[in-house]
């Protein structure tokens, strides 16, 4: 199976860079590299259809969201948001 090419917005690097835990940081850039295995991945990830949007889903990772599009034509994954959970809804809405 083809891997998927995964896109992180320079906002979601901008969060990630200014993330005090190392942990927590690590994680998330873990779940962003898994995207790559798409659709394998989603199995060992939580992550959900966010409702509203088509083709675009959340990984949730403890207090926070990673918000990515799937762009099956051209083999890609865009990263739009990561951010705490209670902002990152209001940016996509």
């Amino acid at each position: 199976m083809p891997k998927f090419k995964v896109i992180a917005h320079r906002r979601v690097h901008k969060f990630i860079q200014e993330l005090k835990d190392e942990k927590l940081k690590n994680t998330i850039k873990d779940a962003i590299a898994k995207l790559e295995d798409y659709p394998l991945a989603l199995r060992e990830m939580n992550v959900e259809k966010v409702k509203g949007l088509e083709k675009t889903f959340r990984i949730r990772i403890s207090k926070y969201r990673v918000i990515f599009f799937v762009d099956k034509t051209e083999g890609t994954i865009y990263v739009t948001h990561a951010e705490a959970r209670k902002r990152v809804y209001k940016k996509l809405g």
